[in-house]
């Protein structure tokens, strides 16, 4: 009887070794991938946990909503409006507060590392569940605005209106625990974009005072501007989004062999930017708090110069495409502030946001690039025999 075999290397065997359950493996076929697992691994066990852990706290929305709809004696609730509690209200209030608290359950029960300090581990998860939360909260704002403009004046009985929450509750609180189950490096990259990009435009367009341009982007989370405390939180989330990701990025690296002090060096860098982000969003450009926020901005922009400036040392294996962009990057950051503080082309504003993108986006490429370093250094060349 032909029998097949796998060649692999030894250093390949002693990983999976690590998994193995009695030396069986299980390999399956997914998205065009082979994947070796241990065989008492359940693989519908992530979607199956998603689905057991919505059916409660959906039924418990369901029930609540039903109870307050009844508690108003109003024969009809509206399904959307805000003159009686209505189907969109309590549908997003309910499934804010229950998706918050089961993003948390989840996370800490299915997705947390334990060898992480407590610290840590409570500042990921307190920073993934509002984050997420928040996303979803947004959405649903969105989403009922658009239904409120096309179903105007629909109404429901109590129980119907009920009903209609727990659905709606139930779709929102399975995205979030599907959410808390499948955290990975490119989804917090993904979601640091969301949150970044996401609130500085709902500050901007939620910012009453007219021509506040012409002051400077921080005006945005000064007093004078209105709902300035969404500029300000948004630098501050984006932040600790920044430090989740920089743990899992170097949580990953270092069980590679590629890892060294100079990894570590890029680590404090990335460390720094967080907080120094989280300064211009604590300290905001007005009165005594001016010199630190200035100097943390100024800071930030500083220590991705510094970075890229010595890429090549920090490391050697880059690739020449990256280093080119970096220096463009450079390039494009020397000019821009040239142009704003030596002939006086740029505004400030224009230099700050010039200048924030293009080191936020410089950072987001690099942690890209540093995560293909780390998954060059996982791959082994294998051979199939038959015998």
């Amino acid at each position: 009887m032909t029998k097949n075999y796998l060649e692999i290397p030894e250093e390949l065997y002693n990983k999976l070794s690590d998994y193995a359950e009695n030396d069986q493996l299980s390999i399956r076929l997914e998205n065009q991938q082979i994947l070796l697992e241990n065989p008492k691994i359940n693989h519908t066990n992530k979607q199956n946990l998603a689905l057991h852990y919505f059916i409660v706290p959906s039924l418990a929305s369901g029930i609540i909503a039903l109870l307050i709809f009844l508690s108003t004696n109003h024969p009809q609730i509206a399904f959307t409006g805000s003159r009686h509690l209505s189907v969109a209200s309590l549908s997003i209030i309910l499934s804010t507060l229950f998706g918050f608290f089961g993003f948390i359950w989840t996370y800490l029960r299915k997705s947390c590392d334990l060898s992480k300090s407590k610290f840590k581990i409570f500042r990921e998860t307190l920073t993934l569940s509002v984050a997420y939360t928040s996303i979803s909260f947004a959405v649903q704002i969105i989403f009922w605005y658009i239904i409120g403009k096309t179903f105007s004046g629909v109404t429901f009985d109590p129980f119907t209106a009920g009903f209609l929450v727990l659905v709606f509750v139930g779709i929102i609180f399975y995205f979030l625990i599907s959410a808390a189950l499948s955290i990975t490096l490119p989804n917090l990259i993904l979601l640091l974009f969301t949150t970044f990009i996401g609130g500085i435009l709902v500050s901007t367009a939620t910012n009453n005072q007219k021509d506040w341009w012409q002051h400077n982007f921080s005006f945005l989370g000064t007093g004078e501007a209105t709902q300035h405390w969404q500029f300000n939180i948004t630098l501050i989330f984006s932040a600790l989004i920044l430090l989740t990701i920089t743990d899992f990025l170097f949580a990953e690296f270092s069980k590679s062999s590629l890892y060294n002090y100079k990894f570590k060096i890029i680590r404090v860098f990335y460390i720094l930017i967080a907080l120094l982000i989280a300064f211009v969003g604590i300290f905001p450009a007005q009165s005594w708090t001016m010199p630190i926020h200035n100097n943390s901005a100024f800071g930030l922009v500083a220590v991705v110069l510094i970075m890229i400036i010595f890429l090549k040392w920090l490391v050697p294996t880059i690739s020449k495409e990256f280093l080119a962009l970096s220096w463009t990057a450079l390039i494009a950051l020397t000019l821009s502030a040239v142009a704003f503080m030596g002939i006086h082309y740029l505004s400030l504003t224009v230099f700050e946001i010039i200048a924030f993108a293009i080191a936020f986006t410089w950072l987001v490429m690099f942690i890209n690039s540093l995560r293909g370093i780390i998954q060059e250094g996982n791959e082994w060349q294998v051979k199939l025999l038959q015998k």
